[in-house]
């Protein structure tokens, strides 16, 4: 096989493969009890959001560089040159500005050093580029120019003077290469912290919250809202509501201590407390204006809308329990 083609074949994997990391992270990020805590802190998620789109798009401009025919114009030759050296740059800092809002550990290798080295000095700051206490003075050699490479010619203080071949496609190679399994340890990471979040909790069933014969409690409540007229069967009735209540402030709490508690599930929960208190009102009989009319309605709503609530507690044990099967 053609080495160049073999090279190529190796970069579009290791680009597919840091792909699939990215999508690893974007799902921990956009999981409700992550992103819940995550953006709490609005820099360090807007930095996570920006390392993660930064690195898609240097993945997006590297494969297209190395499938795209390159340039016979010599502005544009140095276009692309500038580009792809410039996007290798911008990923290894998304990288590590990614490491740094998990507050994971990250320091860069001598390879990727040697790469931010060659953007330095090739486009970074050519006209004088500061090292070591010395100052260099660089620039590419147009007639060396070609999609695989370039070579970087160095002049120094006291007549130093030296001729860099760049091979491009084998920078690329490194980075990818290196940044996958860095991406990857990244991805991996946040899929044991996933686990010990889970593993937190998988003794405690959010389902197990509600009593296994909800609709029969309800069926009480309901008795007393029939059974106006009479004070005991409505006082057994408002009892029966206040532990439906306190079964639900259970699960709230839940809900929050798991940071399983969305805006959305907050909204639905918000109405369906108003309802209770409603119905406690009118079995309490400090709501005259409601009739026995609106209280079944209300009745009736609180028993159906249950069963959304604790189908919605069934999906987060089960979610919790796959987890802990893996782990």
């Amino acid at each position: 096989m053609d080495s160049k083609k073999e090279t190529i074949d190796i970069i579009k994997s290791l680009l597919c493969e840091l792909s699939a990391s990215e999508r690893e992270v974007r799902n921990y990020i956009n999981t409700t009890r992550y992103q819940n805590k995550l953006i709490k802190n609005l820099s360090k998620w807007n930095q996570i959001c920006s390392s993660l789109d930064v690195i898609g798009d240097t993945v997006y401009s590297i494969n297209d560089y190395i499938i795209s025919e390159f340039p016979h114009q010599d502005g544009l030759k140095y276009i692309f040159i500038y580009g792809i050296l410039q996007s290798l740059f911008l990923q290894q800092d998304a990288i590590r500005h990614l490491h740094e809002a998990f507050e994971i550990e990250f320091d860069l290798t001598p390879s990727l050093k040697n790469i931010r080295f060659i953007r330095n000095a090739s486009i970074g700051h050519p006209t004088k580029h500061f090292l070591n206490k010395l100052n260099y003075y660089n620039y590419i050699s147009r007639i060396t120019m070609s999609k695989f490479g370039f070579t970087l010619i160095r002049s120094g203080e006291d007549g130093f003077e030296e001729f860099i071949d760049v091979d491009l496609f084998s920078l690329i190679h490194e980075q990818l290469t290196e940044l996958q399994q860095i991406y990857a340890e990244i991805a991996s990471k946040l899929k044991e912290y996933d686990i010990m979040h889970k593993e937190k909790y998988s003794d405690r069933l959010l389902a197990e919250l509600f009593h296994p014969s909800m609709h029969y409690l309800f069926s009480k409540v309901s008795e007393g809202i029939h059974s106006a007229s009479r004070g005991y069967e409505r006082e057994f009735g408002l009892s029966i509501l206040i532990l439906i209540e306190e079964k639900y402030l259970k699960f709230i709490d839940e809900m929050k201590e798991r940071s399983e508690f969305n805006e959305y599930i907050e909204f639905n929960l918000d109405e369906y407390m108003h309802a209770i208190n409603i119905l406690k009102s009118y079995l309490s009989e400090n709501k005259k204006d409601l009739t026995e009319a609106d209280a079944r309605i209300y009745h009736f709503y609180l028993t159906e809308n249950h069963d959304l609530f604790e189908k919605h507690a069934k999906s987060i044990d089960e979610e919790y329990r796959v987890d802990e099967k893996i782990s």
